[in-house]
């Protein structure tokens, strides 16, 4: 074959012109080729993550929501189980003058009074109970240890035949016999408070599909009636995000802990697998049975540092990959699942590719059109040209130019143009990777650029120490003085963090408020004494809120050979989880 092609060639077969045009073409769709690849993948790879986190921020802020919703409605409740006994008011069996306290805002579907006996005394229209029917095993509820604070029962079905869930107050506080409690009913399967949160959620992402799902994972509520075909199988749920009783979980269930000592569980007013408590009560501290209930309204769920993803990809019910977010509500035993089709991010995908094809097709062919033209006037240069031409094919940067100048004017010009778009790409590419290595608000290494490197350190037999920083209380700064001073606020962080670490420290910002800087060589000790400075530092200096403000540090320290990073970053985390623990604004350092 290369015989053929010399002695067709030696024949005067093809025209000079025609094989540099070839090989430019070759050279700058290639090129172009390669980068449009790599800038595919690396765009559906952003698009994924971010359609995976945003569905996770909308799960949580769903969550968040829900715990308000359950908040708001044992306020009610004890609001006006107060009212009716100070003003002794008559309550006929019908629930009229119930229904009127309780039923004005929408936040309930019907309301009842029970004894303690679980017997049904008053009861609004459209709850499905009648009086005297009898709060029974059948419903799973049971109102032993119940009579000092409000909880909320698991959902049953009502003898309507209707899915619900009770939010119960005592009126009475005393033993089981003496004890009578108000109820809120939740419809589960027609309109309510919480269909209506998520059904707006639906409609301002268009494609996505939100729902709550019990603590076995089965379909609890759902806004859209038409798409329960889409929910994701129980099984899936609880193998990927756990069954919801991990310690990933314990910032919403009354997770207590002290430095060094096993984490341990407590449990408050109904969790005892019948009904879902409002968290963690003290006993030794008694409680008026129309004190707000325990809890911290508006805070998100926990989300530790354990092994519970907060997204995945994963088959509904229908087949179709799909991109789950996943939260549970607060300590209800209820979980939020937010998700979209993978065709979401095809679409985007495909909308990149037809940007991209419409800018480079159209430039491309242009730039070849115009190198034909003067290949028809050059022929000395050509060798040189086609030299530097395969160099470049053949993966090399591309330097300086073959000639700076040269008495042809076509082949002088001809040589900066393709030294000018190659270069340009390649600047393109570089420009491309920084800004994945780079955050680009504080200017600092992310996630990416800390995945580098420490890659590049693998093999590396030299210990470290890690520090993980988080600011106190910044979602307030963002609150009160909007986001541009909360963005200017962590540039601040940054810049001191940059000033009191040395120029071979890797400093970080891996997400939100959080920080992380990496010590090549240092020991726990003195990480801990640099945490200190920063801290101290942060804490003297004015902010761009026009006050100090304060960090909390954990650290952690990696002094055996081959101990993976995360294992050290877990340890710093957890220090850092006890600093906020402790009051906040302090360093702490593992054990």
């Amino acid at each position: 074959m290369e015989h053929q092609t010399e002695r067709i060639a030696h024949q005067g077969r093809f025209k000079i012109q025609s094989l540099l045009v070839g090989l430019l073409a070759f050279t700058l769709i290639g090129s172009t080729a390669i980068l449009t690849v790599v800038s595919i993948q690396h765009q559906n790879e952003t698009i994924m993550r971010t359609t995976r986190q945003k569905n996770f921020e909308a799960a949580r802020n769903l969550a968040i929501a829900a715990n308000t919703i359950k908040q708001l409605m044992f306020k009610q409740l004890g609001g006006t189980g107060r009212y009716i006994i100070d003003e002794e008011l008559p309550l006929d069996g019908e629930g009229r003058t119930l229904g009127a306290l309780l039923m004005g805002n929408g936040i309930f579907n019907g309301s009842l009074l029970v004894d303690g006996e679980g017997e049904v005394l008053v009861s609004t229209l459209g709850t499905g109970f009648a009086v005297g029917d009898r709060l029974g095993v059948e419903t799973g509820i049971s109102l032993t240890g119940h009579e000092i604070g409000p909880w909320m029962s698991a959902p049953f079905v009502s003898p309507g035949g209707h899915r619900v869930v009770l939010a119960l107050h005592p009126m009475k506080a005393g033993d089981e016999r003496t004890a009578v409690y108000i109820a809120g009913l939740v419809d589960l399967e027609i309109a309510n408070v919480f269909s209506d949160m998520f059904s707006h959620t639906i409609k301002s992402d268009p494609g996505t599909y939100a729902y709550l799902v019990d603590r076995s994972g089965e379909l609890m509520m759902s806004a859209q009636a038409d798409r329960a075909g889409e929910v994701i199988p129980a099984k899936a749920l609880l193998e990927t995000f756990g069954g919801g009783d991990t310690e990933s979980d314990g910032a919403s269930e009354g997770l207590v802990a002290s430095p060094g000592k096993t984490h341990e569980r407590t449990k408050g007013p109904g969790q005892d697998g019948r009904g879902q408590g409002d968290g963690p009560l003290d006993r030794s501290a008694p409680m008026s049975p129309f004190d707000e209930p325990p809890g911290r309204p508006g805070e998100p769920p926990g989300q530790g540092s354990g092994s519970v993803p907060r997204s995945a990809m994963l088959a509904d019910g229908n087949g179709v990959e799909t991109l789950v977010g996943y939260l549970r509500v607060g300590d209800l035993g209820w979980g939020v699942v937010v998700q979209s089709p993978i065709f979401i991010v095809d679409k985007a995908k495909r909308e990149f590719i037809s940007t991209q094809l419409k800018w480079s097709v159209p430039l491309i062919a242009a730039f070849l059109l115009l190198s034909l033209w003067m290949a028809r006037k050059m022929a000395a240069p050509f060798a040189r040209l086609t030299a530097v031409a395969r160099s470049i094919a053949s993966g090399e940067r591309a330097g300086r130019p073959p000639f700076e100048s040269h008495w042809n004017y076509e082949a002088h010009h001809l040589a900066r143009a393709m030294m000018t778009a190659v270069q340009g790409l390649q600047h393109q590419a570089d420009e491309m990777s920084l800004q994945a290595r780079t955050d680009r608000l504080t200017r600092l290494a992310n996630r990416t650029g800390l995945d580098e490197w420490l890659k590049a350190r693998e093999g590396d037999s030299a210990g470290y120490a890690l520090m993980v920083i988080d600011i106190d209380h910044f979602k307030s700064v963002n609150d009160k003085y909007g986001h541009q001073i909360g963005d200017d606020t962590l540039v601040h962080l940054a810049s001191i963090l940059k000033a009191e670490c040395r120029e071979t420290d890797l400093v970080c910002r891996i997400g939100g408020e959080e920080f992380v800087a990496v010590l090549p060589g240092e020991k726990l000790e003195g990480a801990t004494l640099l945490a200190e400075r920063v801290r101290g530092r942060v804490e003297d200096a004015i902010s761009p809120t026009g006050r100090p403000i304060t960090v909390s540090i954990g650290i952690g320290a990696c002094s055996e050979p081959g101990e993976s990073f995360d294992t050290t970053f877990q340890l710093a985390d957890g220090a850092l989880y006890e600093a906020k623990r402790a009051g906040r604004n302090r360093t702490m350092a593992s054990a």
